[in-house]
């Protein structure tokens, strides 16, 4: 250290260090250089290249590098004295209330004074009073004195950091100095100014050269940290109050709002809607702590960090941390030759669950492509109880043959006990039409009618449509079709169309309704489910997404739809539909068993069947009775519905076959119950999968397990979610109630 005598008294365990330049005190450098912090957080000590200083600024402590304790009356009032020339934080300087000086770049040029201040200096006793209390103010640490310097310098309008400090060299390297400046004190480096050579345009310049700061010491024999410095003038103009919260010292995303943040977009919650947010939260933004691009930032790192080992990698851990978790989840992937992942398929219980109560008619195509890979992403949905949509599984594969499809069928096979459905409905994929056929034989396939629509418009003129539209939907005899459509190729086909005709052809059993009477689809003809499931995700996905956004988005799209289900649950255990119009009786038996979806399309069966009457009536064997039925204004069409009363096993069936094809009763059907007066539907009309019984009677579970991410785990984001439910009614309480509301303050 140097004494009042100027003689040089500097130990060698007592040397002022750089954060970045602890290399340079390892090689015995006995220069002092600065720690410049230009990045989201100065605490952390990371900074930008253009902010770097290239000028060690020597830190004057009293009398040139004084060590004592008491500073002269001179020093202080040079802090004090012609503040009316300099910006303080103890009166109004004349930069910020009048037009008496000019700033050019760094450089302050005073004006005539000509009296347009409008505001008082303050009094330099004033000024004196409170430099000293904070000279005299005690720190339990370090950390402690930086809070208090940010706090005073956000009340004040500027922002800090840390630089310099002296740490003890000969034992454990702590640091017993430490000097936080004003963030813009130095000048950026010169080798940092050339615009020659830039790929990127440079910042904007911030440092001036600012001498504000203040410098602590520990005090060993007491065990505290003192101010040994205290330097508050500022050559710069000061923030206003909403200006603050963008200089960087008073941008910090702490760990509970860091929590909340990754858990809400976790959620499928938008960035610019997390922000949102949080302001009403806080109600207003200068109060939030953090900005808009802070959080952006965020969640990249974040998402850096979370694919540090790949994003294939970091998927398939994913898919691990699941399963140890719950052990009914269900994963499989495959690798290519080069450990690249090639076909990646998953299914939680639930979906296994939903699988065995609904698994009769099972919906996948591969349109989805949205990816930064551009890998086909295949879910497997079918119909729940209510006709909407339920999942089953989810796949991504990274390209669309034979071998790719034929593996993804065995594999959700294997994840559902092997049980097969009893139709599949897909698009137009040659190679997944394949795979069908040698993987599940005997299931009944078709073609989703809306890749045909697309493909009728595309290949056919608009005047041909109609026709070809009977051919598509208009149950017929197989006989009958080939004659029809030999008639509309000889009417309709070109050159043009021939070949896009003999390939339909040839796929007739597919898509044409004459061969697929007999199969069981549950009234659908296209895959409506996925395009119901595409409502769900459209929210969420994009071109620009990793296989872990993929995987976090289809949670999402997941917890939507089984909380549809969740509320179609309950209004059809603790509610009744409205029964409307005559056949009181049936109608009740129908709300009783039905869900309300198939309720309400019995119900308008019921009401379009007054124009129908009983043709003929005969004796069959055991006890059963056929009658002919027909609509009243054309009885060329009748239709044939066998009943047998024996109790309990009485049955009632139609050749018309829509029970078959769709699991709800057809309009004969609901005729002939009108007319025999029953106050009981027949079992063999109830499809259970469309009861309100639907259940197996396992309890469901509709939660996600992916909802704890930011947070230690899904439990810990549970306790965190009742706490804050319970706080928030506390404070909802407090803040009605003077009394309380400062007891809470206290707090």
């Amino acid at each position: 250290m140097v004494d009042s005598s100027g003689s040089s008294m500097m130990e060698e365990d007592d040397e002022y260090l750089d954060n970045e330049a602890e290399s340079s005190h390892h090689h015995g450098s006995d220069s002092e250089s600065s720690d410049h912090h230009g990045s989201d957080s100065h605490v952390d000590g990371h900074v930008h290249p253009d902010d770097a200083s290239d000028e060690n600024i020597e830190l004057e402590v009293a009398n040139e590098e004084n060590d004592s304790e008491v500073l002269d009356s001179e020093y202080v009032n040079k802090l004090i004295v012609g503040s009316d020339k300099s910006f303080d934080y103890y009166g109004d300087s004349d930069l910020e209330t009048c037009d008496n000086v000019e700033v050019f770049g760094n450089v302050i040029k005073e004006k005539e004074y000509k009296g347009e201040c409008d505001r008082d200096i303050g009094h330099p006793g004033e000024e004196r009073e409170k430099y000293w209390k904070i000279m005299d103010m005690t720190f339990v640490s370090e950390p402690a004195a930086y809070y208090f310097y940010n706090s005073y310098a956000k009340d004040h309008g500027f922002s800090i950091r840390k630089s310099r400090y002296k740490e003890n060299k000969k034992a454990s390297h702590d640091i017993h100095k430490r000097q936080f400046v004003c963030s813009r004190e130095g000048k950026r480096s010169s080798k940092y100014l050339p615009l020659k050579g830039r790929k990127y345009k440079p910042r904007a310049e911030s440092r001036c050269g600012c001498t504000t700061q203040l410098v602590v010491k520990l005090d060993k024999s007491k065990g505290v940290w003192c101010v040994e410095k205290f330097d508050d003038k500022h050559n710069h103009i000061l923030a206003r109050p909403d200006e603050v919260p963008f200089l960087w010292s008073h941008r910090k995303i702490k760990d509970f709002q860091r929590a909340e943040i990754l858990a809400m977009a976790a959620s499928g919650i938008r960035k610019h809607m997390i922000m949102s947010s949080f302001i009403s939260k806080y109600g207003r933004y200068n109060q939030v702590g953090f900005t808009r691009k802070d959080l952006y930032n965020m969640c990249a790192r974040e998402k850096r960090k979370l694919l540090s080992s790949g994003d294939a990698a970091t998927a398939i851990g994913i898919m691990q941390s699941r399963k140890e978790k719950d052990p009914d989840f269900f994963y499989d992937h495959q690798l290519d030759d080069k450990g690249r992942l090639k076909c990646l398929f998953w299914c939680d219980s639930q979906s296994r669950q939903d699988y065995q109560d609904y698994s009769d008619v099972l919906v996948f195509d591969n349109t989805y492509k949205m990816n930064r890979y551009g890998m086909p992403f295949v879910p497997f949905v079918g119909l729940n109880n209510h006709r909407k949509t339920t999942i089953f599984g989810c796949a991504i594969i990274s390209n669309e043959t034979e071998d790719t499809y034929a593996w993804l069928l065995k594999t959700f096979l294997k994840a559902m006990s092997q049980k097969r459905p009893r139709s599949i409905i897909t698009d137009a994929d040659a190679a997944m039409m394949r795979a069908i056929r040698s993987v599940l034989p005997d299931v009944w396939h078709r073609i989703c009618t809306w890749h045909i629509e697309k493909n009728m418009c595309k290949h056919l003129s608009s005047k041909s449509l109609p026709e070809f539209w009977s051919l598509l939907y208009y149950s017929t005899t197989k006989a009958k079709f080939k004659e029809e459509w030999h008639a509309y190729v000889r009417k309709w086909q070109t050159d043009k169309t021939k070949p896009w005709l003999n390939r339909m052809y040839k796929r007739k059993h597919l898509w044409a309704a004459a061969y697929l009477a007999d199969g069981f689809w549950l009234g659908m003809k296209r895959n409506q489910c996925r395009q119901s499931l595409n409502s769900s995700l459209h929210l969420h996905l994009d071109y620009g997404m990793t296989l872990v956004d993929l995987i976090m988005h289809y949670e999402n799209a997941i917890v939507r739809i089984r909380e549809t289900e969740a509320r179609d649950d309950c209004t059809a255990l603790q509610t009744m539909p409205v029964i409307v119009t005559k056949w009181q009786q049936i109608k009740l038996a129908m709300a009783s068993t039905f869900t309300p979806a198939n309720f309400y399309i019995l119900q308008d069966d019921l009401r379009k069947i007054e124009g129908m009457t009983t043709v003929e009536k005969s004796v069959g064997i055991e006890n059963s009775v056929r009658y002919l039925v027909a609509w009243s204004n054309n009885r060329r069409h009748n239709f044939s519905v066998d009943y047998t009363p024996n109790n309990p096993a009485q049955s009632i069936d139609c050749n018309c076959r829509r029970m078959v094809r769709r699991g709800i009763p057809c309009k004969h059907i609901l005729f002939m119950l009108t007319e025999l007066k029953l106050v009981e539907l027949p079992r063999c009309i109830v499809l259970a999968r469309f009861s309100k019984n639907a259940r197996s009677g396992l309890p469901s579970r509709r939660t996600s397990d992916l909802f704890g991410w930011g947070f230690a785990g899904a439990e810990e984001r549970s306790r965190y979610s009742e706490l804050r439910v319970m706080s928030s009614e506390a404070l909802h309480v407090a803040c009605n109630n003077p009394e309380l509301y400062k007891q809470v303050k206290t707090l």
